[in-house]
């Protein structure tokens, strides 16, 4: 069965993609450990999604996207 021209080009192609995965794989994983600045950024927004302080902002945003001008005007003149 392995000695089939067929079963052989199918086994090389699968082995060349399995290798190219895999090396892409190791890249990033490399990548992502050796930059500092994209490991602050993951923490910081760690950060913000575990205190529920990005949940509250993004829910102001709604509120001044989706309300009327005149209920908006008011809260702002109240603050």
């Amino acid at each position: 069965m392995i000695g089939e021209p067929f079963t052989m080009i199918v086994l090389i192609v699968l082995i060349g993609c399995a290798t190219g995965v895999l090396s892409t794989y190791f890249k990033s994983k490399h990548k992502y450990r050796s930059d500092p600045d994209l490991r602050e950024r993951v923490e910081r927004l760690e950060g913000l999604m575990g205190d529920g302080s990005l949940e509250d902002r993004v829910r102001a945003l709604e509120t001044i996207v989706t309300d009327d001008k005149r209920r908006l005007d008011r809260e702002i003149q109240r603050l």
